[in-house]
C-alpha cells in the first residue's frame, strides 16, 4: 500500500515505464533580461516532421554528413529548417498581438532566438512551429526551451485546466516538463498518435501536476488543525508471464495535523494509521486464494513534510521517484514521481482526492553476497501494479456534541467480499436519520451485487435490506469507535456535514477478507440547486464478467474531469477516464486505455432533500449511473456508480464517486 504518509507517489500509467534519470532541460528559469537568447531543439514523430519543416536543397545535402541529435523520446526526429515564432497567448492558447521574433531550426533541429526588449520569461510566452495541419508549441519559461510533443502536451493541459498562463511560476513549469521527459516513451507514427501515447502514459500525472501549480498560493491559516484521513483503494497486479495475478483492496484510517507554513505552504505531520490490505491471487478467479493483512502504526514513524494549497482550493503533496526493496524478498518495486492532489470543499476543512498510482515489480540481487537482496535488476521486470485510491481529509471537531448530527443523512455504500475462488461486489444507497445521543435509523433499501463464483460464472442482481436502528460511540474529536475498548472505524467532520466509515475483516486460515466503505452527507430541507455549477468528478469502479474470459476492469476519472450543470436537469461531462483491464481473467496481463469525453450530455434528477440520479449515456451500448446525494448547498455530493448495458436491469460495474463544486467565483 502506498499513500500520502509514505510519499510513494506513483504515476497513472498502467503498462508502467521506469524512470530513466535526468531531464534534458536547461537552466532553472526566471526573469530574463532583454536581449538575452532562448535556444533549444525541435523534434516530432517522423510522420509529422515533413509537414512542419521547410528544408532547402543545401540542408538536404548537408543532412547526409551532419549527424542528427538523438531525441529524448524514442522515435522522434529533429525538425529541420522550420520557422520558429515567438508569440504571446491568452489563457485559451490563442495568439495575442503580433509575432515578437522569428528564427529557423538548423539541420539538427536546433534554434536560437533573441528576446525583444521588455520581454521576459513567462507561462504565456510561447515559441511555436506551424505546419499545414499541425503546430507544436512550448512555454518560454527558461533559456533552454525544447519544442516537442511533450511541451505541446503540457501547454494543452494548462489551457484545459483554466490556468492563468501569465501568472504561472516559471520554475514550476520547468520542473513539470522535466518530470514528463523522465519517462521512457515511444513516439507514435504521427503527432496525434504521439498525443495519444502521452495521454495514456502520463496524462493523469500531468493533470495533477498542472492543477497544483495553476494558481497562486492561498492563506493556509484557514485550514490548520487536526485531521482524520480515510482511503479506499482498488488495485490490479499482474505477472509478465501470465502465471498469476491479483485483485486487491487497501483501506486505511489515519491521523494528521496541518500547520501554517506561510502563504501556500502546508506543514503536514503524520501521526498514526490503522490499515488493512487483502488480495485475491491466482491464474483465474475460480482457483484463487486470499491473503489478508492488518497493521497498526501508532505514530512511531511520525514525519512532517510540506504540501501546497492554491487559491483554487487544491491541496497538493509532491513526491519523488522511489525504489522499494524488501531485503528478504527477491522482488523490488519502482514508483515514478507523482503528486497527490485533493480538492477542498468550499472554504471548509474537507478535502477529497482520487489518486492514480502504479509501480513496476522487478527481480532483485544480492550485490555484496551478504544474504540480503539489496538492489533492483532493471533488466528483470516481473510485472505491473496499478492502484486507484479515493481519499478524504476531514478536520476534526473541537468538541462534537451529541446533537450535532441530529437530522437526515444520505448514505452511499460500497463493499467487497473476497474468498477462495470468489469475488463479490456490493453497493447501496439509502438514508440515515439521527436523533440525539448518536442514535440512528437506517432506512430500508436495495443492495446491488455482482458475484463471480468458483465455477467462473457471474451473477448480477439486487436484494432488499431492512430498516435498522443503532447507536454510535463517538468521541469529542469526532472519532467513531467500535465501543469503549474498540478501535476507530470512522469519523465525523467538524461541522458534522460528512461522516465516513472504513471497516474491514479477514482471516487467512478461513480464507476470506471483507471491506466496507460508507460515506454519509447531511441533507437539507429542500432540493439543492446545481444549475450553473461546475463539479470536479472523482470516481472509481470495478467491472466483473464471468464465463470463459472472466474479465476484470477498473475505471477511474482523471483529476481534470468535470461535470458542468446547465440546469437542475441536464449537464455535460468533459475529461479523461482511465480503464485498466484484464481481458482473459485474473492471471492475464494488464491493458490500459484512456477514454476522452468532451461535452457529453447527461440527465439529472434531484429529489426534495438532495437525493440525486445522474445518467450518462454511452452511445447505444448502455449508460453510467450515479446515484447518491448532494448536501444542502450542493457544495459536494457522494454517489455510488454503476454501468447498465442496453436493456439490462442489473449492473455489471460498481463503485463510488464524489463531486466537489469548483465553480469559479
Amino acid at each position: 500500500m502506498h499513500n500520502v504518509k509514505k510519499l510513494a507517489l506513483a504515476s497513472a500509467i498502467a503498462s508502467i515505464f521506469a524512470v530513466t534519470g535526468c531531464s534534458n532541460s536547461g537552466s532553472s528559469g526566471g526573469d530574463s533580461a532583454s536581449g538575452e537568447t532562448v535556444s533549444g531543439n525541435a523534434s516530432a514523430p517522423s510522420g509529422t516532421v515533413a509537414k512542419l519543416n521547410q528544408p532547402s536543397v543545401i540542408e538536404i545535402a548537408l543532412s547526409f554528413v551532419v549527424p542528427e541529435v538523438a531525441a529524448a523520446i524514442t522515435g522522434l526526429e529533429p525538425i529541420k529548417g522550420a520557422d520558429v515564432e515567438l508569440i504571446r497567448v491568452d489563457d485559451d492558447g490563442n495568439q495575442v498581438g503580433d509575432v515578437l521574433a522569428t528564427t529557423s531550426t538548423s539541420i539538427t533541429g536546433d534554434y536560437t532566438l533573441t528576446l525583444p526588449t521588455g520581454v521576459s520569461l513567462a507561462g504565456n510566452l510561447i515559441v511555436r512551429i506551424t505546419g499545414a495541419n499541425h503546430q507544436l508549441r512550448a512555454q518560454v519559461v527558461e533559456k533552454n526551451v525544447d519544442i516537442s510533443p511533450v511541451s505541446e502536451f503540457v501547454l494543452r493541459k494548462f489551457i484545459e485546466s483554466g490556468a492563468d498562463l501569465d501568472q504561472l511560476v516559471v520554475t514550476d513549469v520547468v520542473k513539470l516538463n522535466g518530470k514528463v521527459e523522465e519517462f521512457d516513451l515511444t513516439a507514435g507514427a504521427n503527432l496525434e498518435q504521439m498525443f495519444d501515447v502521452l495521454e495514456q502514459e502520463v496524462g493523469a500525472f500531468v493533470e495533477t501536476e498542472v492543477a497544483s501549480v495553476s494558481a497562486n498560493g492561498a492563506d493556509v491559516s484557514n485550514i490548520v488543525g487536526d485531521y482524520n484521513n480515510a482511503a479506499f483503494a482498488f488495485s490490479l497486479h499482474d505477472n509478465d508471464d501470465r502465471s498469476n495475478g491479483t485483485f486487491a483492496h487497501d483501506m486505511w484510517l489515519s491521523d494528521f495535523t496541518f500547520a501554517d507554513g506561510g502563504t501556500g505552504t502546508v506543514n503536514i505531520t503524520f501521526l498514526s494509521e490503522d490499515s488493512a490490505w487483502a488480495n485475491l491471487s491466482g491464474a483465474a478467479i475460480e482457483n484463487s486464494s486470499v491473503y489478508y493483512s492488518a497493521e497498526l502504526d501508532d505514530g512511531g514513524s511520525q514525519e512532517t513534510f510540506d504540501g501546497s494549497l492554491n487559491t483554487r482550493g487544491i491541496l497538493a503533496v509532491q513526491g519523488e521517484f522511489e525504489e522499494d526493496i524488501d531485503g528478504n524478498e527477491p522482488y523490488g518495486w519502482r514508483f515514478p514521481a507523482m503528486t497527490y492532489a485533493f480538492q477542498q470543499v468550499a472554504d471548509t476543512g474537507l478535502f477529497f482526492g482520487l489518486t492514480h498510482e502504479a509501480g513496476v515489480r522487478y527481480g532483485t540481487i544480492d550485490s555484496d553476497n551478504d544474504g540480503t537482496y539489496d538492489a533492483i535488476d532493471p533488466n528483470d521486470k516481473h510485472g505491473d501494479e496499478v492502484f486507484r485510491t479515493l481519499e478524504v481529509f476531514a478536520r476534526k471537531p473541537a468538541n462534537l456534541s451529541d446533537t450535532a448530527m441530529t437530522g437526515e443523512y444520505g448514505r452511499v455504500y460500497f463493499g467487497s467480499r473476497l474468498s477462495s475462488g470468489r469475488i463479490e461486489l456490493l453497493s447501496a444507497n439509502n438514508t440515515v436519520t439521527f436523533s440525539s445521543g448518536f442514535n440512528g435509523t437506517v432506512s430500508a433499501g436495495i443492495e446491488r451485487e455482482i458475484i463471480v463464483d468458483s465455477s467462473g460464472a457471474a451473477s448480477y442482481g439486487d436484494q432488499s435490506t431492512p430498516s435498522e436502528s443503532f447507536t454510535l460511540t463517538v468521541m469529542a474529536d469526532g472519532t467513531i469507535t467500535e465501543g469503549p475498548d474498540g478501535g476507530a472505524i470512522g469519523f465525523v467532520s467538524e461541522d458534522a456535514g460528512y461522516v465516513d466509515f472504513s471497516e474491514s475483516a479477514g482471516d487467512n486460515t478461513a480464507g476470506f477478507a471483507e471491506f466496507d466503505k460508507t460515506m454519509l452527507v447531511k441533507l437539507g430541507d429542500s432540493a439543492p440547486s446545481v444549475s450553473g455549477k461546475k463539479y470536479r468528478l472523482m470516481m472509481v469502479s470495478s467491472h466483473l464478467e464471468g464465463g470463459a474470459s472472466s474479465s476484470i476492469a477498473m475505471f477511474a476519472s482523471q483529476f481534470n474531469t468535470f461535470l458542468t450543470m446547465d440546469s437542475n436537469s441536464a449537464g455535460k461531462v468533459s475529461g479523461n477516464f482511465s480503464e485498466i483491464r484484464k481481458e482473459q481473467g485474473l492471471g492475464d496481463n494488464i491493458e490500459a486505455t484512456v477514454h476522452q469525453e468532451s461535452d457529453l450530455a447527461f440527465n439529472i434528477e434531484i429529489g426534495s432533500s438532495g437525493g440525486t440520479t445522474i445518467t450518462i449515456p454511452d452511445t447505444d451500448e448502455g449508460a453510467t449511473k450515479f446515484e447518491g446525494f448532494f448536501n444542502a448547498d450542493a457544495s459536494f455530493g457522494v454517489f455510488t456508480t454503476g454501468y447498465l448495458e442496453k436493456d439490462a436491469v442489473d449492473y455489471n460495474e460498481l463503485g463510488l464517486a464524489v463531486l466537489v463544486d469548483v465553480t469559479p467565483k
